[in-house]
């Protein structure tokens, strides 16, 4: 089985590429906890003894919890565009701002805003996925929001805990990304013992959906 997790405000349309390609894919459910541990551990109940995982952007931050504490289980992992920090003040403080004004206004007070980022760095790409980016956010309740913004804010630092995981990881990022840079995963690819490290050019935060190509390539390598 490959678990693939989603990210903040997603859903299986995430890895709809990876869906169709690859058999016996589960999309874990991250819509119930407000912590990042407690998601960890929802995928862990849920799995089979051994599986291959994936996760992207929140979802990346789930899936290293679960290597974390359960290396002996993961054969083998995929990280995109995500995390290994946990949230700086600077975030927390951003992120207050924005859940007042999801209370004050709805959730496209985030959504919309934060969705922009996800194509600045090329039009055409918002053109080709907008349409499933939006479908997304507006299949999430504004609770499920508070909930993951929650659990964002109080993740943590991943680094010094993953000298155990030592399984094979693809590391994957878009140079063009503004939610998780590249230099994130540089280090991420550090300190894993078995890491392989793609930055794709010209590819922004979604990775699995703006590059499948690549991302189901990475897969086919590990799977």
């Amino acid at each position: 089985m490959l678990i693939l997790i989603p990210g903040h405000l997603c859903d299986h349309r995430l890895y709809a590429p990876q869906i169709a390609e690859f058999d016996d894919v589960h999309v874990a459910d991250v819509t119930r906890d407000d912590d990042i541990g407690a998601m960890a551990d929802r995928v862990l109940a849920n799995a089979p003894d051994r599986f291959d995982l994936g996760g992207l952007s929140m979802g990346g931050m789930v899936a290293m919890e679960v290597m974390a504490r359960a290396p002996d289980r993961v054969r083998f992992a995929c990280l995109m565009a995500t995390d290994p920090t946990a949230a700086r003040d600077k975030e927390k403080e951003w992120r207050a701002g924005q859940q007042a004004a999801v209370r004050a206004g709805g959730l496209a007070a985030f959504s919309e805003p934060f969705q922009a980022m996800f194509f600045a760095h090329d039009p055409s790409v918002g053109e080709r996925l907008s349409e499933t980016v939006a479908q997304m956010s507006d299949a999430t309740d504004e609770a499920t929001y508070h909930r993951q913004s929650a659990a964002l804010n109080g993740r943590r630092a991943m680094l010094e805990h993953l000298d155990r995981c030592t399984m094979p990881v693809e590391v994957i990022v878009g140079t063009e990304d503004r939610i998780c840079p590249p230099k994130l995963h540089e280090s991420l690819a550090q300190a894993l013992p078995a890491a392989r490290l793609t930055q794709i050019e010209g590819c922004g935060h979604l990775v699995s959906l703006e590059r499948p190509d690549i991302v189901n390539t990475a897969l086919r390598r590990i799977l």
